[in-house]
């Protein structure tokens, strides 16, 4: 019998999710909590074979909560399961020890998909992911140079947040930093991507999920 931890705030997204795990394992134990630290005490407490999470929930939010998953339990299967913009988080977390990302955009037939193959002991990305994967391994020059790749975690960060609709002024309260550096880190970040203004940037993340 698997035993599963669903990490999400927001019931409609949980009860959806549980109901999906119990048409795909009839007999799994599943476990709901809504914050971070409540995760990582349940895993504490009891042993996990699969933490199915989302990244934008209270307590957590970055690549450090794989790392305070493993220290808890080495073995857990992780899946990311995000609203997220995979094109931003998905690799990031992989490298960080996640076992898969998976989109809140998916398709049932796409989540049956991850939890087989993680149970399976692979990894599981989109096809559009493998493919960016493969470019990089292919040529990691090219890649690295106006990529999302080469922005760090907090440019990664301002990006969703822009991505989202959020002003520049909305950031800083919500991350906590000096307008200024918000600024600084707009102007790095389009610096690095070629683009000029978050309409150019919406558009560039868009295009390269449709190739």
């Amino acid at each position: 019998m698997k035993r599963i931890l669903i990490a999400e705030d927001h019931s409609i997204v949980m009860i959806g999710t549980k109901q999906l795990l119990k048409n795909l394992l009839p007999d799994a134990e599943i476990v709901g909590v809504d914050n971070f630290k409540k995760a990582v005490q349940a895993i504490g407490k009891q042993s996990f074979d699969l933490i199915i999470m989302d990244i934008n929930i209270p307590g957590g939010n970055n690549v450090n909560m794989i790392h305070t998953i493993r220290a808890k339990q080495a073995d857990i299967r992780i899946l990311v399961f995000s609203s997220y913009d995979e094109q931003l988080y998905a690799l990031p977390f992989l490298k960080a020890g996640a076992d898969g990302y998976l989109s809140k955009d998916a398709s049932e037939d796409d989540f049956k998909r991850a939890i087989e193959s993680i149970f399976l002991n692979n990894k599981y990305l989109s096809d559009t992911m493998k493919q960016e994967s493969i470019n990089l391994l292919i040529n990691p020059k090219r890649s690295s140079n106006s990529s999302v790749y080469s922005l760090s975690v907090r440019e990664r960060e301002i990006t969703q947040l822009l991505l989202e609709g959020h002003g520049t002024a909305e950031i800083a309260g919500i991350l906590n930093l000096h307008l200024s550096t918000v600024s600084t880190y707009k102007s790095r970040i389009f610096d690095k991507l070629g683009v000029t203004n978050v309409m150019e940037l919406s558009t560039m993340i868009k295009l390269k999920k449709e190739l």
